[in-house]
C-alpha cells in the first residue's frame, strides 16, 4: 500500500508524511500501536439515498429509550437506555453480551469496522450525547468525524456511521431536559 497522503482523520487537513498530530487541529494522526503501514486517507462519504428516504413509525419508537435502524435493516432495534450504553461488538471468545452493550456483532460488526467497545450513548438532562471511545475506524455524526472521548449532543433523527455501518437513531421528545448552556 503506497501512501501519498497523511490526511487527519477529524479536519481531512493534508499533513507532511512523518507527522504524528495534525498541524492544523491538533488531532493525533497515528496510533502507536497499529501496524505502521495503516493510514486513514478519507473519509467522505456521503449520506446516502437510501437513508434519506427512510419511513420511520415515530408511533413505534418507545417513551423511554431510543430506536436505531440500520442500513439495509427494515426494522429497528429499540433499546431501553437506563442511563446510558454501549455500541460495540461482543469479543469473539465471550458467548454472552455484556449487559448495557447493543452488539452489532450477528450485522457483520467486525468485517464493517465496528471496535468491541466502539461508542457510548449516554441520557445526560440536556438530553442524549454520543461519545466515540476510541474507535480504529471512527464515528461520524451527520458527516463530521467526531474526535474521540468528547461527548457531543444525539439529536433524534440524528445520522450515524460506525466504521463503515450506517445508523438512524430516533427517540421520542424528553420531557425533562434542560437547555445546554
Amino acid at each position: 500500500m503506497n501512501i501519498s497522503q497523511n490526511i487527519c482523520p477529524v479536519c481531512q487537513e493534508s499533513n507532511k508524511l512523518g507527522a504524528i498530530i495534525c498541524g492544523h487541529c491538533g488531532t493525533a494522526l497515528e496510533d502507536l500501536f497499529m501496524y505502521p503501514g495503516v493510514k486513514t486517507q478519507k473519509t467522505d462519504l456521503p449520506v446516502p439515498d437510501s437513508l434519506k428516504g427512510w419511513s420511520i413509525d415515530e408511533a413505534a419508537v418507545p417513551d423511554k429509550g431510543i430506536a436505531v435502524y440500520l442500513e439495509g435493516e427494515s426494522n429497528p432495534v429499540y433499546i431501553d437506555s437506563k442511563g446510558e450504553f454501549v455500541i460495540g461488538r461482543r469479543a469473539e471468545t465471550t458467548a454472552s453480551v455484556p449487559e448495557g452493550m447493543f452488539d452489532l456483532s450477528p450485522m457483520g460488526g467486525y468485517a464493517r469496522g465496528i471496535s468491541r467497545r466502539h461508542v457510548i450513548i449516554r441520557l445526560t438532562e440536556y438530553g442524549y450525547e454520543i461519545l466515540d471511545l476510541g474507535s480504529v475506524n471512527g464515528t461520524w455524526l451527520h458527516n463530521a468525524r467526531l474526535v474521540p472521548h468528547k461527548y457531543y449532543p444525539l439529536a433524534s433523527g440524528s445520522h450515524l456511521r460506525l466504521g463503515s455501518m450506517r445508523l438512524f437513531v430516533v427517540y421520542q421528545p424528553l420531557a425533562e431536559t434542560k437547555q445546554r448552556p
